[in-house]
């Protein structure tokens, strides 16, 4: 044979010239021609196989690379139809190629095995062509062009074992059990059944109306299943997972990739790594886990978990409970019929609709929570907590922010410091600590306590006990609604007023004490200590019953009747 001129090529030369291949075929060129109008000295080979009869349930093909064909026929038997193209400089090493390219279609141990073999096998197949083949792939240098195509027919309830690579797989209408493997190659499923397991790697794979579980492996390649009726699992990295109408539990574990899908019967479990998710309609149980990716959650019958970092969550109508637990990401969750527990950082948390109890921990956080039907407990820091609508209690625990509450239909206990709190409409008790912090407490159904520094406290319309323990804190006390029998005001501040308006026709017992300040009454007193100007210390009532009343401060006392 005369010495060949080798020509450096890419290695995925192959790839490419299969891929064209692929495009053809979708564009309605004549599908005999396999390597494109840019090739040269192209010759052919057209072989068939066939087997009468279909012994055991399985067809195995080996080790193929080639555009790959296999459909469902309702005769009980298998025919095999198969081109293959070359081309190359030297036309005598085209014909040689040829003539050791061979298929076979044989039994073994449970059924057929289909075998294409040609010289582009140079590491199972040690002819010299096959060598020299080898030779060049090794060494870099590579002159040949190749494709083939395979089209197998098969009956329905065949299961299949494919090997394949280099090249496009379409199996549809095949109901047995289905083992696909295939390389740098699409491959599609459509219209079959039984259980697949597919391997695919650098293109996409696409399943659609499969009766049966899946189990698709993809590496760096898209995944789209549709129409799936049992359990499918997913893997894949790189690319888009794309999903609908699942009719079993579904699990998706990608790297790297965007996850988009609804309509899952089952369970539903999504893992993924900084690309978005996207997921509706789970009629299960929903677990999502995403490394540094925004997560959009809607419509799960039950309980759904989300474990995300640094990217937005929106998560609504869950039926069930919901747990977030994000990092440094905004968090919005709206319509949740359970418990939820959300925790975020450094990004705003808003939650709307909680029909269980709430829980939020929002480190550096602003915290919206409006229309919480049972208990509400809040922890933050530095940033605003405005909480409207809570049906049972209310618990915030923060750190330098303001914190503004309202229609809590319970008690509420609000903590923090160096900013303003403002209550209204508290139907239960109202317990207040506020380092350095303004305090404004309106239409209090029950006892109120204030432990504060440094700023007002304004109590208006409250209907319990009122206790107010405040450093350098004026304080005033407007338009008690309420007094229960055994009710006591205690108010004790320093360097500033207090001022208090008290109902008409009550009896008062107790005493007011100033140390600089004057006392002012519409209250009888009895004067304590008559030495001081003004009167420093005087004493409310007999002591036999009413209000008792204790005031304390180094400034003005005021003390008025309706």
């Amino acid at each position: 044979m005369k010495n060949k001129a080798m020509i450096v090529l890419s290695a995925t030369a192959l790839s490419l010239c299969l891929m064209t291949t692929a495009a053809l075929a979708a564009s309605g060129v004549e599908r005999t021609v396999l390597l494109g109008a840019g090739a040269a000295n192209v010759q052919k080979k057209n072989l068939t196989a066939q087997s009468a009869s279909v012994p055991g349930k399985m067809l195995r093909v080996d080790r193929t690379q080639a555009q790959l064909t296999i459909f469902a026929w309702e005769k009980n038997e298998i025919s095999v139809e198969a081109t293959v193209e070359v081309s190359d400089s030297d036309p005598e090493f085209i014909k040689e190629f040829l003539d050791n390219t061979t298929m076979k279609l044989e039994a073994e141990a449970g059924g057929l095995r289909l075998r294409l073999t040609s010289p582009m096998d140079w590491d199972r197949e040690k002819t010299d062509v096959s060598k020299r083949i080898g030779d060049a792939l090794r060494t870099g240098r590579w002159n040949l062009s190749y494709a083939a195509r395979i089209e197998i027919r098969v009956p329905a309830s065949l299961s299949l074992d494919v090997s394949n690579h280099f090249g496009n797989v379409s199996v549809s209408g095949v109901t047995g059990q289905l083992g696909l493997r295939n390389e740098s190659g699409e491959v599609r499923v459509e219209g079959c059944g039984g259980e697949l397991k597919l391997e695919n790697s650098f293109a996409a794979v696409r399943v659609v109306n499969f009766n049966g579980p899946i189990d698709v492996r993809n590496e760096s390649g898209e995944v789209r299943a549709e129409n799936i009726a049992g359990r499918t699992d997913i893997r894949n990295s790189f690319k888009d997972v794309q999903f609908a109408k699942i009719g079993g539990p579904l699990t998706v574990t990608a790297e790297s990739a965007g996850i988009v899908g609804s309509g899952v019967a089952g369970d539903c479990r999504i893992a993924t790594s900084f690309k978005p998710i996207d997921v509706r309609g789970i009629r299960g149980r929903l677990e999502v886990k995403g490394e540094s990716c925004g997560v959009t959650v809607d419509d799960v019958s039950l309980d759904a978990a989300v474990e995300s970092s640094f990217e937005p969550v929106k998560i609504t109508n869950i039926k069930g409970g919901l747990r977030v637990t994000s990092e440094s990401a905004a968090v919005t969750v709206e319509d949740i019929g359970g418990d939820a527990s959300i925790k975020s950082s450094f990004q705003p948390i808003a939650v709307a609709r909680i029909q269980g109890r709430l829980t939020v921990d929002g480190e550096s956080s602003a915290v919206t929570v409006r229309e919480a039907d049972r208990d509400v407990v809040i922890k933050s820091s530095f940033m605003d907590v405005i909480v409207a609508g809570v049906g049972g209690s209310l618990e915030i625990r923060s750190e330098s922010a303001r914190v503004t509450a309202a229609d809590v239909k319970k008690g509420a206990t609000i903590k923090t410091s160096f900013n303003a709190v403002e209550a209204r409409r508290i139907g239960g008790g109202l317990l207040v600590e506020g380092e350095s912090s303004s305090v404004l407490a309106e239409d209090v159904g029950g006892a109120v306590s204030v432990k504060n520094s440094f700023k007002n406290v304004i109590l208006r319309r409250t209907s319990g006990s009122i206790t107010v323990s405040g450093e350098s804190s004026a304080v005033d006390v407007e338009e008690i609604k309420a007094l229960p029998p055994g009710s006591a005001i205690d108010i004790k501040t320093s360097f500033k007023p207090i001022q208090i308006t008290l109902p008409a026709g009550i009896e008062v017992q107790g005493t007011a004490k100033t140390e600089f300040g004057k006392i002012i009454t519409d209250i009888p007193i009895y004067l304590r200590d008559s030495g001081s100007a003004g009167g420093r210390a005087v004493s409310f009532g007999t002591g036999k019953g009413g209000l008792m009343l204790k005031l304390e401060t180094s400034a003005d006392i005021t003390i008025k009747k309706r």
